[in-house]
C-alpha cells in the first residue's frame, strides 16, 4: 500500500519536472548502451561463440616461414597436408586433443536449373566438426560416406540454400560446385562474419589435398607450402605452451639436417586484435582487462556525478516540500524512501531506453564491427559477387543477464548519488525548510 503510494507520487513528481526526468533517463540510457556496446564487441572478439565454441582452447597456424639456408628472407605461406602429416599427425603431441585443416576458396555453386551464384567455400576433413560447433537445421555433418569421390556430399548455410532453392530444407538436393556434382547432406545456421576462423557458406569434403597446389612448379623446387590453415584444439588452454614447444622442437631437429628452414607462427583462437594490442602496448593480459573495466566504470560514473549535482539542486528547490512533510510528522526515512523511489523509477526507465539503444547501436554499426575482425575468410568474403554473407548478429553476442547486472550496478550508483545530497537537505532544521516555502 505504502509502496504504491510512493510510486504514484514519484510518477507525479517526475511528470511535473519533465526536463529533469528526461535528462536523467537519457543520461542513464546512453551510459548503459555505450557500456553494453563495448562489452558486446569484447564478447564478439574474445568469447566462445557460434560456431567457434572452443575458441578459448584453440591454437591456429595461419602461416609459416620457409627459407633457404644462407639466403636472406624467405616466403610466408599457408601449409600443406604433407607439412601437417610430417610434423603433427605422425607423432602424438602432448596436450593436443585433435586438429583440422581448412582450405578456403571462392566457389561457383548452381542448382538443378543451372542458376549459379558465388560463395565462400571451405574444404574440410571430418575432424573439422569436432573443432567447431555448428547448429544443424536439417541433416548432418560430413561423414565418411561424404568423401566418396563418385558421389560427394556438401553442407550448406541456410541463406545460400534459400537463394538456390527458395527454401532451407534441401537435404538430398543436387549442387553443382565448380561444375562438379554434390548432394546436400546438411543445412546449418548462417555463420556471422565475426567468426573469422570458421566463416564460410559452403563446406565440402577435402578430396584434392595437396594436388590442388601448384607452388612446387611455380617456385621450381620441393616445398611444404600449401593452402591450408591449421586449427589445433588443446585439451586445455594451459597446454598451449607444451604444444608450441613440441612443434618448435620438431622443426628445429628438421632444420638442423635440411637445406630449408621452417618457422611456425601461432595465433590463439582469440583473434589477433587482442594479441596485437598487447604486443604494441607491452601490457599484460590482466592489465589490458583492468583497463577495460576502468573504461566501463568511467562511462558509468560520469553521468552519476552529473546526476548527483542535478539531484542536489532539485533537493534545494524542494526544501519547502520536505519541511511541510516533516511538520506533519513525516520521518526522515519517509523522505528518503520517496527520493529512493523516484530514482528507482527513473533508473528503470533509463534501463529500458538503454536496452533499446543497445540494440540500435549494435544494429547500426554491425558492418563496422564485422570489419574489425581480421582473417583470410573475411577478405575472401568480399572478393567477388556472392550471396550476402551473414552479418554481425545481436542475438549471438548480446547477453541480457549481463545487461541486468549492469542495470543493477547503475541503480545502486544512481541511488547513492541521489541520497548523498538528500541527506544534507533533510538534516537541516525544520525551520530552515519551512522558511524556504514560497
Amino acid at each position: 500500500m505504502k509502496l504504491g503510494m510512493y510510486l504514484k507520487e514519484s510518477w507525479y513528481n517526475l511528470r511535473k519536472d519533465r526536463v529533469y526526468s528526461a535528462v536523467y533517463i537519457i543520461g542513464t540510457g546512453f551510459s548503459l548502451a555505450l557500456v553494453m556496446a563495448y562489452l558486446t564487441v569484447q564478447s564478439m572478439h574474445f568469447d566462445n561463440s557460434y560456431p567457434e565454441v572452443h575458441r578459448d582452447r584453440m591454437l591456429v597456424i595461419p602461416t609459416f616461414m620457409e627459407s633457404q639456408k644462407g639466403s636472406q628472407g624467405g616466403s610466408n605461406a599457408m601449409v600443406s597436408q604433407a607439412f601437417v602429416d610430417r610434423f603433427i599427425r605422425n607423432e602424438p603431441v602432448e596436450g593436443l586433443e585433435t586438429l583440422t585443416t581448412v582450405a578456403f576458396r571462392d566457389a561457383v555453386v548452381a542448382n538443378d536449373l543451372g542458376e549459379a551464384v558465388g560463395s565462400v567455400a571451405s574444404d574440410v576433413d571430418m575432424e573439422y566438426w569436432k573443432v567447431f560447433g555448428f547448429d544443424f537445421l536439417y541433416g548432418h555433418a560430413l561423414s565418411e560416406t561424404s568423401y566418396n569421390q563418385a558421389a560427394p556430399e556438401a553442407v550448406i548455410c541456410e541463406s545460400l540454400a534459400r537463394t538456390l532453392y527458395g527454401r532451407e530444407d534441401i537435404v538430398g538436393e543436387r549442387l553443382f560446385i565448380d561444375s562438379k556434382e554434390y548432394r546436400v547432406c546438411g543445412v546449418v545456421r548462417d555463420v556471422p562474419q565475426t567468426a573469422s576462423l570458421a566463416f564460410s557458406q559452403l563446406w565440402l569434403p577435402d578430396l584434392e589435398g595437396d594436388s590442388r597446389s601448384s607452388l612446387e612448379q611455380w617456385i621450381g623446387r620441393p616445398t611444404m607450402m600449401g593452402e591450408y590453415f591449421v586449427y589445433l584444439l588443446a585439451r586445455d588452454r594451459s597446454d598451449f605452451g607444451t604444444i608450441r614447444k613440441t612443434l618448435e622442437d620438431r622443426l628445429e631437429r628438421y632444420n638442423n639436417g635440411s637445406d630449408v628452414e621452417y618457422e611456425l607462427s601461432f595465433q590463439s583462437g582469440i583473434p589477433s586484435v587482442r594479441e596485437m594490442a598487447l604486443r604494441w602496448t607491452g601490457m599484460t593480459s590482466a592489465s589490458f582487462t583492468w583497463i577495460g573495466i576502468g573504461i566501463m566504470f568511467f562511462i558509468l560514473l560520469i553521468p552519476m556525478i552529473n546526476l548527483s549535482g542535478m539531484v542536489g539542486s532539485r533537493m534545494e528547490a524542494r526544501m519547502g516540500e520536505f519541511g511541510v512533510r516533516k511538520s506533519f510528522g513525516a520521518w526522515r526515512g519517509d523522505v528518503l524512501q520517496q527520493i529512493t523511489g523516484e530514482n528507482l523509477l527513473l533508473t528503470l526507465l533509463g534501463g529500458v531506453l538503454g536496452l533499446v539503444l543497445s540494440y540500435v547501436l549494435l544494429g547500426v554499426f554491425s558492418e563496422q564491427f564485422n570489419g574489425m575482425v581480421p582473417g583470410e575468410a573475411m577478405a575472401m568474403a568480399f572478393s567477388m559477387e556472392k550471396v550476402e554473407a551473414a552479418v554481425f548478429s545481436v542475438r549471438d553476442f548480446f547477453k541480457i543477464k549481463l545487461y541486468v547486472l549492469l542495470l543493477a550496478i547503475v541503480l545502486v550508483l544512481n541511488i547513492v548519488s541521489a541520497l548523498i545530497p538528500a541527506f544534507k537537505v533533510i538534516r537541516r532544521p525544520i525551520t530552515d525548510s519551512l522558511n524556504s516555502v514560497k
